[in-house]
């Protein structure tokens, strides 16, 4: 019996930790900017985008670069208790699905203090040719709470030899 009591609450503390460290969130928008301005609704528990505007920009010319200057500007707000760790992704998709611009950005240094709103600025650099063909896009926010532990992905599959080359 006393075994059993272990296991039990063995694993309702397991699943308290890997509740506790972290949160995503992805949601899929129409692509309607005004002005560039869209305002939208992604949430973690209290981690909030808010916003998002689209700079559709330019491609740098009389460089030998082709880098674009198209951006996303997404603003968060941590409504929290906690100081946060957090990472945002914006995908924008046309008509048929295709892939017309991507990109990421978070918490590089430290953490979002609780209470605190923040800018994230997200470069298309290179995947951007097609952006004036958007028809919706999809916001990704990944968040985890100060002092909790990162749940890393485990293998447990065993790792194969590698084939030697005759």
């Amino acid at each position: 019996m006393r075994i059993r009591t272990f296991l039990l609450m063995a694993v309702f503390a397991a699943a308290l930790t890997s509740s506790a460290s972290g949160q995503v969130a992805t949601k899929k928008f129409p692509w309607q900017p005004v002005g560039g301005v869209q305002n939208i609704d992604v949430a973690t528990e209290n981690v909030v985008v808010g916003q998002v505007v689209f700079d559709l920009g330019s491609t740098l010319k009389g460089t030998p670069l082709r880098k674009s200057s198209a951006n996303v500007r997404v603003r968060i707000d941590n409504n929290s208790e906690t100081d946060e760790e957090v990472g945002v992704a914006v995908v924008v998709f046309d008509a048929e699905g295709n892939v017309v611009a991507a990109g990421s950005n978070g918490t590089k240094w430290g953490y979002l203090n609780k209470g605190a709103r923040t800018y994230y600025d997200i470069d298309f650099s290179y995947v951007y040719r097609r952006l004036d063909n958007a028809a919706n896009f999809i916001v990704t926010l990944e968040t985890r709470a100060k002092g909790t532990k990162s749940s890393k992905p485990t293998n447990d599959a065993p790792t194969p030899e590698p084939t030697p080359i005759p």
